[in-house]
């Protein structure tokens, strides 16, 4: 039980340092017409978007068979997924390590100089108007940048390659605990770490109105290097576990 806690907790805090997450955030809370209702919409897509990756987790882990009995608990497809959730997880902890030995740029799409995905492009190539709402620099109404700030809150949080496996194997880690009450707290514990860089944002523009942009610059100085570095070993750390839980149960073990 205190190895499956010790796991969503270590999930959460690979969240909660991704820089991603509030780096997007602060730039949004740097709106010039609606600084605080974009923040907080930003705030209130981001725990969707996690909501939505850690449900697709939970409904990964039912049909591979956790939360079952240990007979059906043992199967293939169990191993199968397990094996996927601590692949992914150590792929995300290698790049994090590598963009920290080569000091890359934390991606801000906020940045006139940011180059977009060739998925971006092409998203923008066959759906212009609606590419043209999500883009930073637009100059959208009031109501149009807090529904672009939702969406992005969403996109960072529920779909980002390098959270979205994150928050899938917290969901799966979370089927894995049998009691019901422990499985309360591993939720509670998960959702109390991880929402805080979505949350930090709108409580920034809150307390410090106008003070987003200055911390987002020295944010991003200090987590272009030790912030990777404590996620990879944090999601190297989790990829362990997973890959260990995944033998242990390997049908026939």
């Amino acid at each position: 039980m205190v190895a499956h806690l010790a796991v969503l907790a270590t999930l959460a805090l690979a969240i909660l340092f991704s820089p991603e997450t509030l780096v997007l955030g602060l730039a949004i809370a740097s709106d010039k017409k609606v600084p605080r209702q974009a923040s907080f919409a930003f705030a209130l897509g981001a725990i969707l978007g996690i909501t939505f990756a850690t449900g697709i987790g939970v409904w990964m882990a039912h049909l591979a068979g956790a939360g079952a009995s240990t007979a059906h608990h043992d199967s293939w497809p169990g191993f199968v997924v397990r094996v996927l959730i601590a692949g992914a997880l150590l792929v995300i902890g290698v790049h994090r390590a590598i963009g920290a030995i080569r000091h890359k740029p934390i991606a801000d799409v906020s940045e006139p100089e940011h180059t977009p995905s060739r998925l971006r492009t092409r998203l923008t190539d066959r759906f212009p108007t609606v590419m043209h709402q999500l883009d930073p620099g637009a100059d959208l109404s009031a109501r149009q940048r807090i529904v672009r700030a939702a969406v992005a809150g969403f996109a960072i949080c529920g779909l980002h390659p390098k959270i979205f496996p994150i928050a899938i194997a917290a969901g799966h880690q979370i089927l894995e605990i049998p009691d019901r009450p422990e499985r309360i707290l591993g939720i509670v514990i998960f959702a109390v770490i991880s929402v805080v860089p979505a949350l930090a944002p709108a409580v920034i523009e809150r307390v410090r109105p106008g003070a987003s942009g200055r911390i987002k610059d020295g944010y991003e100085r200090v987590m272009r290097v030790h912030g990777r570095w404590i996620v990879a070993v944090l999601l190297l750390g989790a990829a362990a576990f997973v890959g260990h839980n995944a033998f242990t149960h390997l049908p026939g073990h």
